[in-house]
């Protein structure tokens, strides 16, 4: 007996499940809450210098005598637009004694007799935001990079908990990785409303990515584990929807407060309900087993039959059969070189779709309203994984994973004739297309996590999975830097370059998949050798031995002696 067959028996997805399961899902909802919280709490408004001398400078303009004072001290771009980091400077207090001359129209020369210098201080448009960790700490111009460098050590975070999160799991267990990182997901998502500095912020930022994705995945195994074979297919995909709904739900909490601070607190407070976990999720009987720990085991699996109304044997998990498993590592990726094409096209799918995903949100702002763009992109997410639920088993992983890369690539590569030759008049459709690109690239997500798992063998799937995961985590952290690069050249090809570069990766990623095996409705391979051999197609050949003609079937490609570097 295999503990596969246990859970047919106790209740593939019974009342007990149903629960835990619930309660596994709501750490996915708090994953939604701060995986793209530094959009809003870092995101840079409309600024300019603050005019020397002038206390009560704001960003809009009060009256024309604050008009003319900003057209004298703040000199203008290329584009017509008002410098952010410079500003002129004239004899001391100069500006205001002429700002209340009566003739200062007839007599003064904008920029004659000045000196043009660097800001110290700025004013900020509070339209959209009250205020946001950028603009409280004054992280523009020359301090802008440390807002792109905060972004890329959360999602270093974010990689370095994948892999703490998943060796923690393996040794001391789901149930105790996924309380510990919820709590200390608590303490730091309360202590990052008070960081007094980019330092200090950036390290409970880093924490936080860590501890937010490495429970979320340490709940999805959990659920996995306790789930039966014909219910799993939904089980990770049910937990991408609380992802979203987590989007969703913290675009509202930032519309309506508009403050960094406030939105900080609001969404550690909504994380509160989790201190309770130890005493409400069991641990993986599965995993309890694996280590020898069978009374504990039986335990869970005679509550959960009791719960689920079924009855099971007091001694069931004496008779389960337990197959010792050779792990692989990943030299085993590289001992052969279909295996290593392989891994190496879906290392680039897995940055390619990371890449898209988070760069088509972070530069939401960029492209028009800023909470309608990114309230769209979290609800696009619920039918892009519902149209991969629909379609992944009648179309093959290949295709749909080929047809949503080149669709949202193709979306994204589309802005650069709406922007550059209408940037107005069709900005609706530039957003558009981004919420395509976002769509396609969350249903992309699903695919190639399936395709992964299915294409590589038992004794190194989890290698190649985990691999995979390290090269999503590189496309979250460059993202940040592309947009910044499109925020610092401006304009219409500004706006337009970052789209361009995520249409184009996702493209030339989804290509690449052309050369992958379609791995719908075959059976997953076990060793190296079924992994090399999987997918290829089988030819008769009639050769002549002794005189005689023979009939042999061989593997179209490389044989194995020749695949073997």
């Amino acid at each position: 007996m295999k503990f596969d067959d246990i859970l047919k028996d106790v209740g593939e997805f019974g009342k007990y499940q149903k629960v835990v399961y619930f309660l596994l899902c709501l750490p996915s909802f708090a994953t939604g809450l701060f995986m793209m919280h530094l959009v809003f709490v870092m995101e840079t408004p409309n600024y300019r210098c603050k005019i020397a001398d002038y206390p009560d400078d704001t960003f809009g303009v009060k009256d024309p005598g604050h008009q003319r004072l900003v057209e004298m001290t703040i000199p203008r771009d290329s584009m017509g637009d008002y410098e952010k980091c410079s500003f002129y400077s004239y004899q001391t207090n100069r500006t205001i004694l002429m700002f209340n001359s009566s003739d200062l129209q007839e007599n003064f020369t904008i920029g004659v007799n000045a000196t043009l210098q660097k800001c110290s201080e700025w004013v900020y448009e509070k339209s959209v935001f009250k205020e946001t960790y950028t603009s409280k700490h004054n992280l523009v111009c020359d301090d802008a990079i440390l807002v792109s460098h905060s972004r890329m050590i959360f999602y270093l975070g974010v990689l370095v908990g994948d892999i703490v999160f998943g060796w923690s799991s393996d040794r001391v267990g789901r149930k105790i990785t996924v309380c510990v990182g919820l709590l200390l997901l608590i303490v730091a998502a309360f202590a990052v409303s008070w960081a007094p500095e980019i330092i200090s912020f950036t390290i409970l930022e880093f924490i936080i990515g860590g501890t937010n994705h490495g429970s979320f995945l340490c709940t999805n195994v959990l659920g996995q584990e306790l789930v039966g074979p014909s219910k799993r297919k939904y089980t990770g995909t049910i937990q991408h929807m609380f992802f979203s709904i987590g989007l969703v739900y913290q675009t509202i909490v930032y519309y309506f407060s508009r403050d960094w601070q406030i939105s900080c607190i609001v969404l550690a407070a909504s994380c509160v309900i989790f201190i309770p976990y130890w005493w409400l999720i069991p641990e993986s009987p599965r995993w309890l087993i694996s280590q020898g720990r069978n009374e504990e085991a039986n335990a869970i699996l005679q509550k959960m039959a009791k719960v689920n109304g079924t009855k099971i044997s007091p001694d069931v998990v004496a008779n389960l059969t337990i197959k010792k498993e050779k792990t692989g590592s990943f030299k085993d990726l590289l001992k052969s070189k279909t295996m290593c094409l392989r891994a190496v096209i879906l290392c680039f799918n897995w940055m390619a779709v990371c890449l898209m995903y988070y760069g088509v949100t972070f530069n939401a702002g960029n492209i028009g309203d800023f909470y309608l763009n990114f309230f769209l992109m979290g609800i696009v997410e619920f039918p892009g994984i519902l149209s991969t639920i629909l379609l992944i088993d009648r179309i093959g992983r290949k295709k749909m994973h080929l047809m949503c890369m080149m669709l949202g690539g193709i979306a994204c590569l589309c802005t650069i004739f709406t922007v550059t030759f209408a940037r107005e008049t069709l900005r609706p459709l530039t957003i558009a297309l981004a919420v395509i690109g976002k769509m396609a690239s969350s249903a992309a997500f699903v695919c190639v996590y399936i395709f992964t798992v299915e294409l590589f063998p038992t004794v190194i799937r989890n290698v190649a999975l985990g691999g995979g995961s390290c090269f999503a985590r590189i496309g979250s952290m460059i993202a940040p830097y592309f947009v910044m690069l499109g925020m610092s050249i401006g304009g219409a090809i500004g706006e337009a370059l970052p789209l361009v570069i995520f249409g184009a990766t996702s493209v030339i990623a989804g290509l690449m998949c052309l050369y992958l095996p379609e791995t719908l409705n075959q059976r997953l391979p076990e060793t190296i050798e079924d992994g090399i051999n999987f997918g290829r197609v089988k030819k008769t050949m009639v050769v002549e031995r002794n005189g005689v003609d023979e009939t042999q079937k061989n593997l179209v490609g490389d044989t194995i002696d020749n695949d073997e570097l």
